[in-house]
């Protein structure tokens, strides 16, 4: 099933450093577990952002 309005999708910088890669926040931490061990990194957010959305688009 493809995402409706794939290519209007964002991924803020905030919700990837603050959120999804943050070891200090509630409920992102185990998230940046998951990808720290995949090789992201806040200081690379960029890529984490790229790959969510490369996936979104690639969704069938």
């Amino acid at each position: 099933m493809k995402l409706p309005n794939v290519e209007n999708a964002l991924v803020p910088k905030p919700k990837i450093t603050d959120y999804l890669l943050s070891f200090t926040h509630r409920d992102g931490r185990s998230k940046a577990q998951f990808f720290i061990r995949f090789g992201f990194s806040a200081e690379n957010w960029e890529t984490l952002a790229n790959a969510l959305l490369h996936h979104a688009e690639k969704m069938m």
